[in-house]
């Protein structure tokens, strides 16, 4: 029997997109259809006095424009998705016009007339809680607020012998994808069919159809392939129902691409948390308690609100305080809505509680590695004081790795600095949460010549996912992997299913594909007793085979199928339903916790960049289904974590201008940026599923945050308290 499971299998995903015969949103082209193209504020805040299209409807190309369209979505801006009466943000939409060709409908922008009487904008969240300046009119700027308390931290930190305050900060930041945003809307009668850049199309059909309902009879979304996403591309945008109502009034195709510029300012950013934090401790290094006032600066939406709260239940991270208090304040600006992004509130926590570490270990005089392992989690299963439930690992002999390569780190970091050279080490240790369900489907179908196909309700886009599904089924069918295909990312194929997000997908869509395996397997085993003619109790499916145990005959999956499709003249013999498919749906109880420590030797140059000289991250998510898959997500997220550690910040001015408008001013780390990272994985977490794993995608970048920010303030010898760290600042 072939073993998959565990193994270094190059991705059959791949050829497809390298032969240059993907299908992004941008590919799709129907006859006839018409280009969208949006205008949108220029303003943070304004009172919109007066939208006039006609003189755009008058250029030749030009079909039809709108303006004023407003769908009550939860969460969502008051105007969504269109200004009606009061323009919020810098790139809020105003108006739409269609036409036949893109550049015209873009030309046609330049001729509405939109007038507005400027409206003071709020934009510095700490500002925005005295809520004397309305971010949006006639309405609180506090959108969200949320108290979670442990014990008695107000008690334990005034008994501390040492008492540590301090303002830590992420920025915002723009998820940057291969391709922006993007959808094609095509009418078919009384349904539509979406193409869509969407990383959760079941969970796209599910909001539109609560918006369009009543006016179609069905919404099939179909998932293409997706230039990148990182949690940017979960939830249906503006835009997206804009270009459905011009597709219902127009009764023609659609199409909305976005540019880059338009994407920076429109895509829901991320981060943008404030943690003003006070802690204590003993001498010896105990961490006692921690308050923290968590703000979280959610734009003009309230839609981002549970980041802060993730961010707020798991700020003690993997360590043994339990008395905390958490006041999370979630404040309307005139920004761009926030929402979710790698990691989505695990890296804000991780970047607080490991930045409180290193503080404390400052102020004590004690070592990163001996104030972690006083304060670790020494025995799991472990609560934590705000009800998650870590499950299995083992946290110190994960750190007994990482404190290896920091030793080694810092003794390079030192000779390094003794020749006049500004490096240094640090080490970040994570918590993870995934598993985000509810719940996730697969259907397994064996066809008449013996291949499988496997259609699972996730949607991956880039991850690999079709692979390591694939090796789960051949190894369980106990078959060779060439002979199983998995497909995805259309809801006419399967019935539900929620997306790729939260790490999830291997979890839920491969546990629900072995169930959905094991079922196929039992059908294989009943029919292939039928046509031998034997007693069901006397054969076992075994490697492909369904198997007589006294008589040693077998007949293979490929004979089950071939006979059970093959007697299409004959009469209908089989006792049992011959079914040669089955379907599984598979949830969790409870979340899972990954867990590593990464660590990082940077040096500082002179002009204030962060160069990364050696990097290594030790993970452990229970079973490794693909560990060059799996290294491959490792690899992305680091950098991607370095980027949001030392380049990347959305900013605005302070009267709420948009300053990063386009890669030049947003920067994104590059091949020139990016360095070696070296991968360990410990499997001592193995999750209580069938397929015994854990999420591995937010993992890394949830390590970087922390670890690079650690070794920056030992290269630079000044304090981190917020990200990016800007060569300004380290000059």
């Amino acid at each position: 029997m072939p073993r998959y499971i565990g193994k270094r299998i190059k991705r059959i995903e791949d050829y497809r997109i390298l032969t240059g015969n993907g299908r992004y949103i941008d590919d799709v082209s129907i006859p006839g259809m018409l280009y969208m193209a949006v205008l949108r504020s220029p303003v943070p805040h304004a009172k919109i006095t007066k939208v006039d299209v006609s003189d755009a409807l008058r250029l030749n190309g030009v079909t039809h424009a709108f303006t004023g369209l407003n769908i009550k979505v939860e969460n969502r801006p008051r105007n969504f998705p269109m200004a009606k009466d009061e323009a919020l943000y810098v790139g809020h939409p105003i108006a739409a016009v269609l036409a036949t060709d893109r550049y015209i409908a873009h030309d046609a922008l330049e001729l509405i007339q939109f007038d507005y009487e400027p409206l003071p904008a709020v934009i510095d969240p700490e500002k925005a809680i005295k809520d004397d300046v309305k971010a949006i009119e006639g309405m609180s700027n506090i959108g969200y607020s949320k108290r979670y308390l442990s014990g008695n931290p107000e008690k334990a930190i005034k008994e501390s012998e040492v008492i540590i305050e301090e303002k830590l900060e992420l920025a915002r930041v723009y998820p940057g994808f291969m391709e922006p945003r993007g959808i094609v809307v095509m009418p078919q009668g009384n349904e539509l069919t979406i193409y869509a850049s969407t990383q959760a199309p079941h969970y796209m059909r599910k909001y539109l159809l609560s918006a369009f309902g009543s006016m179609v009879r069905n919404i099939r979304v179909i998932q293409v392939d997706v230039g990148g996403a990182f949690g940017g591309k979960m939830f249906p945008y503006p835009e997206e129902y804009m270009a459905i109502q011009a597709s219902l009034e127009t009764g023609k195709t659609v199409k909305w691409i976005s540019t880059r510029r338009e994407d920076i300012m429109s895509t829901y950013h991320a981060r943008g948390q404030i943690h003003n934090v006070r802690v204590g401790f003993t001498r010896d290094g105990e961490w006692r308690g921690i308050i923290d006032e968590l703000v979280i600066d959610l734009g003009a939406a309230t839609h981002g609100y549970y980041l802060a709260d993730i961010a707020a239940t798991l700020v003690t991270g993997p360590y043994r305080v339990r008395d905390a208090l958490v006041n999370v304040q979630g404040v309307r600006t005139n920004k761009t809505p926030l929402d979710q992004y790698r990691g989505a509130g695990r890296p804000e926590a991780a970047f607080v509680y490991e930045r409180v570490m290193d503080l404390a270990a400052r102020e004590l005089g004690m070592d990163p590695i001996d104030i972690r392992r006083k304060n670790l989690v020494k025995e799991l299963p472990y609560i934590n004081p705000f009800g998650h439930h870590y499950d299995t690992g083992n946290y110190f002999n994960l750190l007994a790795t990482a404190e290896k390569y920091y030793r080694e780190f810092k003794d390079v970091a030192r000779q390094l600095r003794s020749q006049g050279r500004r490096a240094g080490a640090g080490l970040g240790f994570y918590i993870e949460q995934n598993g985000f369900g509810p719940w996730e489907s697969a259907s397994i179908r064996l066809k008449s010549n013996g291949e499988v196909l496997a259609i699972i309700g996730a949607a991956p886009h880039g991850q690999g996912d079709a692979t390591a599904i694939a090796q789960i089924i051949a190894e369980e069918l106990g078959i060779d992997m060439e002979k199983v295909s998995v497909a995805w990312g259309d809801t006419a194929l399967i019935g539900e299913g929620f997306g790729t997000f939260g790490s999830r997908t291997l979890t839920l869509a491969g546990n629900a594909a072995i169930i959905a395996v094991n079922r196929l397997k039992e059908k294989i085993r009943l029919l292939g007793a039928q046509l031998m003619g034997v007693s069901e109790e006397e054969v076992i499916y075994r490697d492909g085979k369904v198997i007589h145990v006294s008589s040693g005959k077998s007949l293979t999956i490929n004979e089950v199928a071939d006979r059970v499709t093959a007697d299409v003249g004959g009469l209908w013999r089989f006792k049992a339903e011959p079914s040669l498919e089955a379907e599984a749906y598979f949830g969790l109880r409870d979340y899972l916790y990954p867990y590593g420590a990464h660590v990082a030797l940077v040096e500082v140059t002179d002009e204030g960049l962060v160069k990364v000289l050696d990097y290594v991250a030790i993970d452990d998510v229970g079973t490794v289904v693909n560990p060059l898959l799996a290294e491959g997500q490792v690899i992305g997220g680091v950098v991607q974590g370095f980027g949001e550690a030392t380049l990347e910040e959305i900013r605005y001015d302070d009267e709420g201008n948009l300053m990063t408008q386009g890669f030049s001013e947003y920067w994104l780390p590059s091949s020139i940026e990016s360095f070696r990272v070296k991968w360990i994985y410990m499997e001592d977490g193995k999750s209580n599923t069938p397929l015994q794993s854990k999420g591995i995608a937010e993992g890394p970048l949830i390590g970087a945050l922390p670890a690079l920010a650690s070794a920056i303030e030992d290269a630079a010898g000044r304090k981190v308290t917020r990200l990016p760290v800007s060569p300004e600042e380290l000059i």
